[in-house]
This record gives structure tokens, sequence and C-alpha cells, in this order.
């Protein structure tokens, strides 16, 4: 009996000297960032731009995956369930659209809130709220002033729920009537807000730039004004200090040894503060943002609990 629990111990002491030497040594293979989008979309150029930082500092290639499809849901299903939690696949994750997903959608067979263990916070953009050039409302207050005035009389667009909800964050705090109108993606969505079908929409601020002059704009989120579009007031400004564009993060499946979380949260760190993704970054015009897991976290928790108000009044539906 002796015998076997010496060997239980021997076989015990040799798995634990296996795992440590393979935490030490990790990474020892290249290790995929999922980008749960198409290329060319956010968070595909954010996780190249990453990637080739994370590279170098690692000592493995990067290689870049995507998966876009149904709100993230595929990309987060893959990286959360379909891979080995091993530090070998990461997710380039929109927050805002994690947060959303238990409040969207039923039936989900992962639970994007705790199937994914965040890494980092990585960056922060813009949306912006626009009208057709045409419009004669000029400024945000003309057009909120005239849909007080008429209920039901203004409509505006979104094509996915994360940029639906500064509109309608500020349709419930000024208690306005307008009439939403969904899109089945962004191209018939953009597509819309330049020619005039809708009275207002929210874009991504690279987009809200480039359609100019076929639009106005009426406001943007962020601490400051934007450099891009300096003329345009901050959602602080107008009284909305709230209101935030979508927020990015690194997130691996739950479960990955806390030491192989380490040393990735070290990389990206270290990646957030070389030149190359600084430039990368603002050419995409993100904010960077070099936040601990802790502080990703607290994010993610608070974008939920500001979400789960609009869940709660009826304004967004599981699906």
């Amino acid at each position: 009996m002796r015998n076997f629990y010496s060997r239980i111990g021997f076989l015990s002491a040799l798995l634990l000297l296996s795992m440590t030497t393979a935490l030490a040594q990790y990474p020892e293979k290249p290790i995929r960032i999922v980008a749960a989008t198409t290329a060319g979309g956010t968070a595909d150029l954010l996780a190249r731009g990453l990637g080739e930082a994370l590279s170098k500092s690692l000592g493995q290639p990067i290689i870049v995956e995507n998966k876009p499809g149904a709100d993230q849901i595929i990309g987060m299903e893959y990286a959360a369930k379909g891979q080995p939690a091993d530090g070998y696949t990461a997710i380039l994750i929109g927050l805002d659209g994690q947060a959303l997903l238990p409040l969207i959608k039923k039936n989900l067979r992962f639970d994007p809130m705790n199937d994914l263990t965040l890494v980092a916070g990585i960056g922060e953009g813009r949306y912006v709220m626009l009208a057709p050039a045409t419009s004669k409302h000029r400024t945000f207050k003309e057009l909120m002033d005239y849909g007080k005035a008429n209920p039901g009389k203004l409509n505006y667009g979104s094509s996915a729920p994360q940029v639906r909800l500064p509109s309608l964050a500020v349709l419930y705090e000024l208690g306005v009537d307008a009439v939403h109108l969904p899109f089945p993606g962004a191209g018939p969505y953009m597509t819309a807000v330049a020619s005039g079908t809708i009275d207002w929409s929210i874009l991504g601020e690279v987009n809200a730039a480039g359609l100019r002059p076929r639009v106005i704009h009426y406001a943007i989120t962020g601490k400051t004004r934007s450099l891009t579009l300096p003329d345009v007031p901050t959602f602080t400004e107008l009284g909305f200090p709230k209101l935030f564009g979508p927020a990015y993060a690194l997130a691996v499946r739950t479960g990955t040894p806390q030491p192989i979380i380490d040393k990735l949260a070290s990389a990206v760190a270290l990646a957030m503060t070389t030149p190359e993704v600084k430039n990368f970054w603002a050419k995409a015009n993100i904010e960077v943002r070099n936040d601990s897991a802790e502080v990703a976290k607290r994010t993610l928790t608070d974008r939920y609990k500001f979400y789960e108000v609009f869940a709660k009044n009826g304004s967004l539906k599981a699906e």
C-alpha cells in the first residue's frame, strides 16, 4: 500500500513538473487571434496590428483568423468552446457586443460574460450621430426639439444593437418618441444614411468622416473633441456624459492557466506602448487603452448594466 501511494505521489509530482515546464516555455508554437468580424473590420485591423507587436515580444508568429457573423457569436463561441484553454487561441473582442449578447440572444451555447476571460483592454473608438446633408435640422438641439414637438415623426436607423444604443439613450433621457428602422448590414445602412432615407443614425468615426459632405454631424462620443471632426460637439458637451464609444479587449477561454494569462497581459501592455501600435491605432481612429484585466472587466460590467436598463424597459428584446 505504501508503494502504491509512493507511485501516486511520484506521478503527481511528475505531472506538476511537466505542467510547470510547459507554462514556463509558453509560447512554444504560433498563437491564433480570432477576429469576430470580416477582413477590414475594426476588430480585424486591431488584431493584425496587435499581432505584429505581440509576435516580436513573444517570439512566435501570430495568426489572425476571421470568424465573422451573428453579432460576434460565431467567433466568441469558437474561442470560448471550440479550442483548448491553453493560451494558443485568443480573441480580439468588442466589449459592447459581448455585454449585449446575454440581453438580446436566447439559447446561446456559451456564456458570453463568463466563458471568456479578459486579458487586457486595448482601445476605444468613437460613435458619431449624423444626418443627411439635406436635413432641415442643422443641430442636435434642433433635431430633438422637433422630435419632442412631433412624437413619432422622426426615424433613426441602426445596423447592429450596439450602434442603436446611443440613440436609445438620448431618446430615453429626453422623452422623445422616434421610429427605429433596422438594417441588415453596414452596406445598406450607410447607403440609407447618405441618401437621406433616415433622419439620423450612429456610425463609427471613420465611416462618419468618410461620408462628408453628404452628411452633417450632430455629436460624437469621447471625453474631448475629435481631431478628425473638431467642429463636432461631444455628447458630454450636450449633456450626455455617460455615452461612450466601442471598446475592444483581448480575451482567452476561461480556464486558461493564470501564468499564461499573465504572460499574455505583460506582452500586450508592452505592445501598447510601442510607436507602431500607437500609429496603427491612430490610423484606425482608436484611442489607445492600456487597461489591466480588472479595468477591462469593470468596463464590460458597466456596459452590461447600462444596456440592461433598455432590456428591462422593453427597448431591447431577446430573440
